[in-house]
């Protein structure tokens, strides 16, 4: 049966395996072509995204099986934890740490295309 818990813990791994590769292919591709502070800025937008999955996984499963209302509520809180965890970050490298813009942004586009082609892979 696929509608699972276990399931749903194989394809959020899965999926945020698939985001940190795309996330490392692009900030080996900045680190080539820009420098290391590009490189930074892509690995650090992915690593965002990847962690934000991984973060929306744990709050999502971790209760393991619940009502339904529960689990929406999971969900919902799940979803708020990843976006604050993303604007967390994302301040940070922009504010704080003055990163490159178009290295964050590369970072981010890769590993959420990634996210998507590992949605349709996985249907």
């Amino acid at each position: 049966m696929r509608n699972t818990i276990a399931h749903g813990w194989r394809v959020a791994a899965r999926t945020a395996g698939l985001q940190f590769g795309a996330t490392l292919a692009v900030t080996l591709v900045a680190a080539a072509g820009f420098g290391q502070r590009a490189a930074l800025a892509a690995l650090l937008g992915g690593g965002s995204v990847s962690m934000g999955t991984v973060l929306f996984a744990l709050r999502l499963f971790g209760r393991g099986i619940a009502p339904a209302r529960s689990v929406l509520r999971s969900a919902w809180s799940a979803q708020a934890l990843k976006w604050f965890w993303m604007i967390a970050v994302l301040y940070l490298a922009i504010a704080v740490w003055k990163l490159p813009f178009a290295g964050l942004v590369a970072g981010m586009l890769a590993a959420q295309f990634a996210f998507w082609i590992a949605l349709i892979a996985t249907r």
